[in-house]
């Protein structure tokens, strides 16, 4: 990349930032954010880096904290960044990094963070590449694209494995409940417990859609759609024997139902309150069922003190049970930077399905959604839609329209080669720079 024409200390220190136009009230609008630029240092002090956003994380929790701050800050959130310039030997020049650097486009940062943030850290070595699949034997190879430092082996996945592992701790044949199953902490958390541990898994979700996708994708036994369902009864029908352990990501009115059925001795792990974020009621909990059960209620946050310097060891088992096709995840992409706020909303509009980030620009994404893990031939159907998605892409490129990247089961590397093709002849002919750098999973 051409630091003189892109690097924001040589082209008039300015960078585009998302700011809190106004508190949010209830489901946050768009009318609630606002693009402006911040203005950059022109160089660098000793033991900092500059670094250039690739990938947003968008989580729930993130209205939480933004609720905290005041209008005119900057959004806060998780990125994947790449470092430009450097005078912090732990931070090199061409690393890619984690880091709490909020909605902006260029971050200069010193890589300490305050106590309650999650750490900034160099990606683990499987991640720190280009990641680019040039060609088909290494459609065979476990690969990754470096955004999934944000998902499955970043904190989505590290909360997943420390609620389940470190908190409940459940053993092979426990029965385990996991709300929002089909989020993005959920449906490792499902993964886990079934795959890795070996137990009876019932997710909880919002539709009957999320419940067989995570059914079928994801292992789990039964599912609850809890907009058409009574938890607490039909908690009773496809687990009779009680439920052992709880992985609680939504809290209010589901978490009590979950909790009267629960066996003595039980253990729930709160990692999120998504029932609350957007001013839900707030409900009383069933004190009465944990002091005669006996039940053991943990919170935990992972980018918490307790757990912020731990990430590691977590990271590294998820990648291996990865390797090893026991986990498998989703990542839905939106594209370009001024989509962050619609990717923040879309979480809380109840049809988000695992995690969901935005790629700051074209020539850093992928032109569908990363299925990981599934090691299946595509069928003819697949195939087809393989075709309706280069036509629909080719079409959203062509408009310059900024397109939310469409899910496919598996994406058949001859369609893909075909789609490249056709975009970066498309490309020369406007003479534009043709897409060189895809992540493919």
């Amino acid at each position: 990349m051409d630091l003189a024409s892109c690097c924001p200390l040589m082209r008039g220190w300015q960078a585009r930032v998302w700011v809190i136009k106004k508190r949010f009230e209830g489901v946050p609008k768009l009318s609630d954010f606002e693009i402006k630029t911040e203005t950059m240092a022109s160089e660098l002090k000793e033991g900092e880096f500059l670094a250039e956003a690739l990938y947003f994380s968008v989580d729930p929790s993130m209205k939480a904290t933004a609720d905290k701050l005041k209008v005119g800050s900057v959004m806060p959130g998780l990125q994947v960044a790449k470092v430009h310039e450097s005078k912090n030997k732990d931070f090199p020049v061409g690393v890619y990094i984690h880091g709490y650097f909020g909605w902006r486009e260029w971050t200069i940062n010193n890589g300490k963070t305050k106590d309650n943030q999650a750490l900034t850290y160099v990606l683990p070595s499987f991640l720190n590449s280009e990641n680019r699949r040039d060609d088909t034997e290494s459609l065979n190879v476990n690969h990754l694209c470096v955004s999934h430092g944000l998902g499955m082996l970043g904190i989505s996945g590290v909360a997943a494995y420390v609620g389940m592992l470190e908190v409940l701790k459940p053993k092979p044949n426990d029965v385990v409940v996991v709300s929002s199953a089909a989020g993005a902490v959920g449906h490792i958390a499902v993964q886990i417990a079934k795959k890795v541990v070996g137990c009876k898994v019932i997710g909880i979700t919002s539709g009957k859609k999320k419940g067989s996708w995570c059914q079928h994708y994801l292992g789990m036994d039964y599912h609850i759609n809890y907009m058409t369902q009574d938890v607490k009864s039909e908690l009773s029908v496809v687990a009779p024997e009680g439920v052992d352990c709880y992985f609680d990501n939504v809290g209010g009115d589901i978490s009590n139902a979950v909790i009267a059925n629960m066996n003595q001795y039980g253990k729930v792990a709160m990692c999120g309150l998504t029932s609350e974020y957007c001013g839900g009621k707030r409900a009383t909990i069933n004190q009465w069922q944990i002091l005669k059960e006996q039940l053991l209620v943990e919170g935990f946050c992972v980018s918490g003190l307790r757990w912020k310097h731990k990430w590691m060891k977590p990271i590294e088992d998820l990648h291996k049970w990865w390797a090893k096709g026991k986990l498998w995840t989703s990542e839905s992409v939106l594209l370009g930077f001024s989509r962050c706020p619609e990717a923040f909303i879309k979480l809380f509009e109840q049809g988000n399905i695992a995690k969901t980030v935005v790629c700051r620009t074209m020539s850093l994404c992928n032109p569908v959604t990363r299925l990981n893990g599934a090691k299946s031939s595509p069928t003819h159907l697949e195939n087809v839609l393989n075709v309706k998605l280069i036509v629909k892409l080719l079409w959203a490129y062509c408009s310059g329209s900024e397109t939310f990247i469409v899910a496919v089961p598996y994406f058949n590397i001859m369609f893909l080669r075909l789609y490249l093709y056709i975009l970066s002849l498309y490309s020369l002919m406007r003479k534009c720079i043709p897409i060189n750098k895809m992540c493919i999973s």
